[in-house]
């Protein structure tokens, strides 16, 4: 399976100069913990988490009004590409220690795979093998 088949495709994002506050509030309109960081053609600059609010902005006292998402995203981020295996992804996201993986295509940012996206597909293909299993050991 390759990462475009399950890979979000409704990308939240915010500028570089976006404070922190609208981050946050776009987080919360969407029902994410994840917002990407872009500029102008949706050239990938970074990508801001709650965890990141949490624990720079929150915990340190900071105002989330005057603080910018340029101040505490992570800076370029690990990407994938959209055509690679979900293997690979698996991989890279766990190599990183990361639950979060932007996919590219052609330099652009056309997607979001998260840990949550690649554990249901390794449940489909287990819950299919046992399946299998069962299957066989009736005959």
């Amino acid at each position: 399976m390759l990462v475009r088949q399950k890979m979000h495709k409704e990308l939240v994002s915010v500028l570089p100069s976006s404070s922190v506050h609208e981050a946050a509030l776009k987080m919360k309109e969407h029902g994410v913990g994840t917002v990407l960081v872009v500029e102008e053609g949706w050239k990938l600059r970074g990508i801001l988490t709650d965890r990141d609010i949490a624990l720079t902005v929150a915990a340190d006292f900071k105002d989330p009004k005057t603080t910018y998402t340029c101040d505490i995203m992570t800076l370029d981020p690990i990407t994938i590409n959209a055509d690679a295996d979900i293997d690979s992804a698996l991989r890279i996201m766990n190599r990183a220690n990361i639950r979060r993986l932007p996919v590219t295509e052609n330099g652009k940012l056309v997607g979001l795979l998260s840990s949550a996206d690649v554990a249901a597909e390794i449940k489909e293909e287990f819950d299919q093998f046992i399946g299998l299993e069962e299957a066989f050991a009736k005959h």
